[in-house]
């Protein structure tokens, strides 16, 4: 598929995300990827909304583990920056230079890259 074809199944996609008439069915819609990924994928899906309603029906993995639905930001801990702390520095990065390139070649990366797609 072209890159510009696939730019507009994914603003499909965007867009049908977005058109929702009710709570209901935006729930419904997450819950259904929620047992889609966890069925087909083995894993959480973990954009999953909570439940507006006091059910208490809980989605579970297939070893038992319950599936975060905690909104978008999944189960990771967030921590904001603070400039003020102690915490010891992260080591730095070495610095990685460019690859050299060879425009006559066939192929210009040498073995790192494949030669461009015309």
């Amino acid at each position: 598929m072209e890159a510009a074809d696939m730019l507009d199944v994914i603003h499909y996609f965007f867009e049908d995300d977005l058109a929702v008439s009710t709570a209901e069915q935006q729930q419904a819609r997450s819950d259904t990827r929620s047992s889609v990924y966890r069925t087909l994928y083995g894993t959480n899906y973990k954009y999953a909304i909570k439940s507006s309603s006091g059910s208490g029906s809980n989605s579970f993995t297939a070893d038992g583990n319950l599936i975060p639905t905690d909104g978008f930001f999944g189960d990771e801990d967030i921590t904001p920056f603070d400039p003020t702390s102690n915490n010891e520095p992260k080591p730095v990065k070495p610095f990685v230079p460019a690859t050299e390139m060879d425009v006559d070649s066939p192929l210009p990366f040498g073995k790192v890259l494949d030669a461009p797609l015309n």
